[in-house]
């Protein structure tokens, strides 16, 4: 079984159906959502969900569709770890490249878990620091 970490628009297209996600990461979430491969979501890019639901840029219930998708125990798609590993992973994701927090964690994540990162970002995909699915 494959695994991945996923960007929050990223995943946020994938559940409401989006036509911003490309046929690479498309394809992905499917075989993922088909049991062939896990998803592992940022502790950050749930908070800057729940942060842009309250902004009113996302819709409540495909962060509701999420969080019940985390819910399922050895399911496909589960919280990656927010911890000292990232942190130390940070220091390999330049500010100046990746000036976003929540991008840089997000990016620190897929590094420090030497997985592949699902994302959209141009600057993510400049930086070259890990492997991107889009």
């Amino acid at each position: 079984m494959s695994r991945y970490v996923t960007d929050t628009h990223a995943l946020y297209w994938h559940l409401a159906n989006d036509p911003m996600l490309s046929p690479a990461a498309r394809q992905v979430f499917h075989e993922t959502d088909a049991g062939q491969h896990q998803i592992l979501v940022p502790g950050i890019a749930l908070i800057e969900m729940v942060y842009l639901v309250e902004k009113g840029r996302l819709d409540i219930a495909v962060v509701e569709q999420v969080l019940t998708a985390l819910d399922t125990i050895g399911g496909s798609y589960a919280i990656a770890p927010l911890d000292q590993n990232t942190a130390k992973a940070l220091r390999n994701v330049p500010r100046s490249a990746v000036p976003g927090m929540p991008d840089r964690i997000i990016v620190a994540t897929a590094y420090q878990l030497r997985l592949p990162l699902i994302t959209r970002d141009a600057a993510i995909h400049r930086v070259g620091v890990v492997p991107v699915i889009w």
